[in-house]
């Protein structure tokens, strides 16, 4: 197939399915068209001289059934649980035009469509609101649905110091399994990073950072970072260690431009 819809990948973020209430993953119409099956388990169809034959749509099928399973499993955020790249942004409410975007897209096609393993991911820094997490975002889902790979979100601001600080209680579910955890992040195919520097800046979230960054440094793993705070602060953390780890592993990207937060929503 050459489709210009999905790229042929088979699968498409349709926006106003009535399966989600923000809509959902669905085959393009490219593999409806060649169905011969009706949709029906498991996938295969009786030719003109009824031997049993594999419905061209059945591999697609099971694409979208591993896709949906990585999304879920990538524990994003709501609010950017299907965002793709026509939800990235070119012009603030005011209509100003939002810089770098046109880099980013650019980015993210080099991505989908390389051959080769993607190793050097972003570092996204800038003031609060102006788009950081939700491009993060978009990256991920678009590799998890382009790459048919796993990987995972997530947030240093949204208790993920205290849920792995909580393993070290004898009445957790998770308890002893902080290292189990950390291993777990570290050898995601993909991972985002976001909120670096939030942190309280004790030793010990200093040093699971670094063992975490450190980590997918010595793995080569794709890794997309955020952070609201000044880079000097950055560079403080851990001794200048996390910081010159993300140098080599991510592009350095600063997203300016209006706080889309304080924006009226409509």
């Amino acid at each position: 197939m050459s489709c210009s819809r999905c790229h042929d990948v088979g699968v498409i973020f349709d926006p106003d399915s009535a399966a989600g209430r923000t809509g959902s993953l669905e085959l393009c119409r490219c593999v409806l068209d060649q169905c011969r099956c009706g949709g029906r388990a498991p996938f295969f169809y009786f030719d003109e001289e009824s031997r049993s034959q594999e419905c061209p749509c059945r591999w697609y099928r099971q694409r979208l059934r591993v896709t949906t399973s990585n999304l879920r499993a990538a524990q994003l955020p709501a609010k950017f649980r299907f965002k793709f790249r026509q939800h990235l942004l070119d012009r603030a409410p005011d209509g100003t035009p939002v810089p770098r975007v046109a880099r980013i897209r650019q980015y993210i096609d080099q991505l989908t469509t390389s051959k080769e393993r993607p190793r050097r991911g972003l570092f996204l820094y800038g003031r609060p609101g102006t788009g950081k997490s939700h491009t993060a975002a978009i990256i991920l889902n678009e590799l998890i649905l382009r790459r048919q790979r796993p990987g995972r979100f997530i947030s240093l601001s949204r208790g993920f110091f205290h849920r792995l600080r909580d393993t070290f209680s004898e009445d957790s579910q998770q308890h002893g399994q902080a290292y189990q955890i950390l291993e777990r992040l570290v050898r995601a195919t993909y991972l985002v990073v976001d909120d670096i520097g939030v942190q309280r800046g004790t030793e010990w979230e200093e040093e699971t950072l670094y063992d975490l960054i450190d980590g997918r440094y010595g793995e080569e793993r794709f890794t997309i970072c955020t952070t609201n705070v000044d880079l000097e602060e950055v560079r403080e953390i851990s001794r200048g260690r996390i910081y010159s780890r993300l140098q080599e592993m991510c592009h350095q990207v600063e997203l300016d431009g209006p706080d889309w937060r304080a924006e009226p929503s409509g």
